[in-house]
This record gives structure tokens, C-alpha cells and sequence, in this order.
């Protein structure tokens, strides 16, 4: 059966991968578990507004950005983590 709508082109924009991030001088570990939380919110608003955002340059952005949050967590909790939770 043929679609009545068609899927959307592929964005080059979500075939990126964005690279590992490393932190060579994090802050210590109630600075991490506050930007932790900080990203964590700011990932959460930004998803419901992509979820309501046609598809389009700005839902890809809107994508990549959340994306690169969670790498930028992923960093963090790998340094709380080195550090054993607590400094």
C-alpha cells in the first residue's frame, strides 16, 4: 500500500554524531550534581517542546541540542562517579 504521506527527508543535522566530551578540569562534586540537575531540566523542557514542533530545521537543532546535553551528563556522572560520589 503506498503512504498517503510521505516520511520526511533524513536531516544531516541527526546524522551527526556528536563527539565524546571530556572535562580536564571538572568542578567538584556538588558542582556536577548541580549542573546534573540543571541539564536534566533543561532536557526535559527542551523534549516537550520538540514533541510539539513540526518537523524542520528547528526540531533538528532542538534534537542535536539534547543530544549534546545528555553527552555532557555522561561526562558528569563519569567524574562523580572517578570521584566516589562525595568530595
Amino acid at each position: 500500500m503506498k503512504k498517503l504521506v510521505p516520511d520526511p527527508p533524513p536531516s544531516a543535522l541527526l546524522l551527526l554524531d556528536p563527539p565524546a566530551i571530556s572535562l580536564p578540569e571538572p568542578p567538584n562534586t556538588q558542582e556536577c550534581n548541580a549542573l546534573i540537575c540543571a541539564l536534566t531540566l533543561t532536557i526535559k523542557l527542551t523534549s516537550s517542546v520538540l514533541l510539539d514542533s513540526p518537523q524542520g530545521p528547528v526540531r533538528d537543532a532542538m534534537g542535536m541540542n539534547i543530544r549534546l546535553l545528555c553527552r555532557m551528563i555522561n561526562a558528569l556522572n563519569k567524574h562523580v562517579g572517578a570521584q566516589g560520589g562525595s568530595q
